[in-house]
């Protein structure tokens, strides 16, 4: 007797995301050691490489913002055949660098270190290609996360912008003394900075602008956070100044991947629809910049997968659907190896028939149908 099973078990898997061609998008790379997403986990480990490098360019990601400890140093060989599978990829690879306290002027030394020797000698080392080198620097420093930032007073927070604003033109000034007056620089900023009156202690609109026209000379980028704002308007409203006045420097605008329940992102798929709303409004010039590689790939892993309630008729597995769901079939011979047969991205509600005409002459065969929110942003896929 044949035997025909359709199941409705559970089961994780990660659905093909969008080709990503038309984006243009940053993303933070941290070392993140505790975590499977972290660059200490992944750069010198070829099967976690291929599988990010898959990820980050089918989802429009072309400006990786890398940290990566003292490897430059260490392990030379390893990161420059990190970079070199990124540029193969069409992925920029910038050197990513933070620490609050470099702000301070007895600190900076510390900071010309690390640019001296994980970027300028990584960079000249003998036989080194240019697929191999760093192709900018990114500085994420941040005075406002400096443990004393809310004991200061408005003039004390102004005087640590401005040890900011030294900082990157010390960068600057060192890289033209080392032969390199254009190396591309970039930084991070927050979206309050300018508030005039606010909580920074601008003596005038004229002092605010000056500032942010030096910081402007030193960078050839800003990336804007405006992380803890979770609608478009407020974001609009965070941006629109910095978009607006500074020109002497690319002004991109950040979003953090913060998703999930009490999160500033619900769902994986209200992420998505912000940084196409951003993309929309901004262009690929404009937006988007993702924090970071870690919380992204969480909230997508994290999304789960729901049994759908099916029937088997006339070798037909029939389901109904619900607008913005992706649903998979799984056909398996033994209940223990399965695989997908089908997917279909629901944009309205309609029943769903599969045929599994093809199993007829087998001697059993099982099916489950299941459904999960899609982690990509672009157009959904035609069933295949």
């Amino acid at each position: 007797m044949k035997r025909f099973l359709l199941t409705t078990v559970l089961a994780a898997l990660l659905a093909p995301g969008p080709l990503g061609a038309a984006k243009h998008r940053g993303l933070w790379f941290w070392r993140n050691s505790s975590s499977p997403y972290g660059s200490d986990n992944i750069v010198g480990n070829t099967v976690q490489e291929t599988l990010t490098v898959l990820f980050i360019k089918k989802h429009g990601v072309r400006r990786l913002y890398g940290s990566y400890g003292n490897r430059p140093i260490s392990e030379p060989n390893t990161i420059a055949a990190w970079n070199e599978r990124l540029q193969d990829a069409g992925i920029q690879s910038q050197l990513l660098l933070s620490e609050n306290t470099w702000i301070f002027p007895a600190n900076r030394s510390q900071l010309l270190d690390r640019i001296q020797t994980r970027l300028l000698d990584f960079n000249d080392l003998p036989g080194r290609t240019i697929p191999e080198k760093f192709d900018a620097l990114h500085l994420d420093i941040e005075p406002q996360g400096l443990s004393n930032w809310s004991s200061l007073t408005p003039l004390e927070k102004r005087d640590h912008l401005n040890h900011l604003r030294d900082t990157f033109a010390d960068v600057r000034q060192y890289l033209t003394n080392a032969g390199l007056p254009t190396f591309p620089v970039y930084a991070d900023l927050p979206v309050w900075f300018d508030n005039f009156p606010g909580s920074i202690g601008w003596s005038s609109s004229a002092e605010r602008d000056a500032w942010f026209d030096a910081v402007a000379l030193h960078l050839t980028g800003i990336t804007l956070m405006p992380f803890d704002r979770d609608t478009f308007s407020s974001i609009d409203n965070g941006v629109t100044w910095e978009r607006s006045n500074i020109t002497a420097a690319q002004v991109r605008c950040g979003l953090e991947a913060d998703i999930g329940t009490s999160t500033t992102w619900p769902s994986v798929p209200a992420f998505n629809d912000m940084m196409n709303t951003l993309e929309s409004a901004y262009g690929t010039a404009g937006a988007v910049d993702i924090q970071s590689y870690r919380l992204w790939r969480e909230a997508i892993a994290a999304q789960p997968i729901v049994a759908v309630e099916a029937a088997l008729k006339h070798w037909h597995v029939g389901f109904d659907t619900l607008p913005g769901w992706n649903y998979v079939i799984l056909e398996s011979s033994n209940l223990c190896t399965w695989k997908q047969i089908y997917e279909h991205r629901a944009v309205q509600h309609e029943s769903v028939l599969f045929s599994v005409d093809h199993a007829r002459t087998r001697t059993r065969a099982f099916w489950r149908v299941e459904r999960f929110q899609p982690f990509d942003s672009d157009e959904g896929q035609q069933p295949r």
